[in-house]
């Protein structure tokens, strides 16, 4: 990440110690932050987290979570419960859909993670409830598993527009647009539940 380093203000720039914990390989100066995974013969370990200084990121971190070794908890984000949405039951709910194995905890949750070389997700509508992390986190998850379709995806928009584009050009990744029926289906189920 540009401009985001061991120097930055943000708390998102600790994110990157998150990842090396769970077995990334983290390069960090104070303006920049370059983070790879492991081998592909290793998979992330799962952690216990307390991410009270940094829950925006919480379900960013679920994400790469759901891909690791063993159950992973977070703690320390109970503010998320009302934030756009209620996150932690709306992570929780989306994860489930997908097959993964996921709950609530007081102030948090758990989520065991999957191994993405051999778990058959069920193919799934993400619903944001125009949440734009929400849609973020799962746009990190659909990298390592297929079948994730992201509901409301225009609500990237409120923060970073170019979010689709930049995951694309940067990362490689590759969007394909969901039938019609997926996005207005989502739409619905995240304006009645909002």
């Amino acid at each position: 990440a540009e401009t985001v380093g061991a120097d930055s203000i943000q708390g998102d720039a600790r994110f990157a110690a998150l990842l090396g914990e769970m077995g990334c390989a983290v390069q960090q100066d104070g303006t920049s932050t370059t983070v790879s995974g492991p081998p592909p013969s290793q998979r992330l370990r799962a952690v216990e987290v307390d991410m009270e200084p940094l829950t925006d990121a919480f379900m960013t971190a679920v994400a790469v979570m759901a891909v690791a070794e063993g159950t992973s908890r977070v703690t320390g984000i109970a503010n998320q419960r009302v934030k756009e949405c209620n996150r932690i039951a709306v992570m929780v709910s989306e994860l489930g859909k997908l097959g993964i194995e996921a709950g609530e905890l007081e102030d948090g949750m758990w989520v065991t993670g999957v191994d993405p070389a051999t778990f058959a997700p069920r193919p799934a509508t993400i619903a944001c409830h125009n949440d734009h992390r929400i849609a973020m986190s799962f746009a990190v998850l659909g990298a390592r598993l297929p079948g994730i379709t992201i509901g409301q995806k225009d609500c990237v928009d409120k923060t970073f527009p170019e979010f689709w584009a930049v995951m694309s050009s940067k990362l490689g990744l590759s969007y394909d647009v969901p039938p019609p029926e997926a996005c207005s289906s989502a739409a619905a189920a995240g304006a009645s539940a909002d």
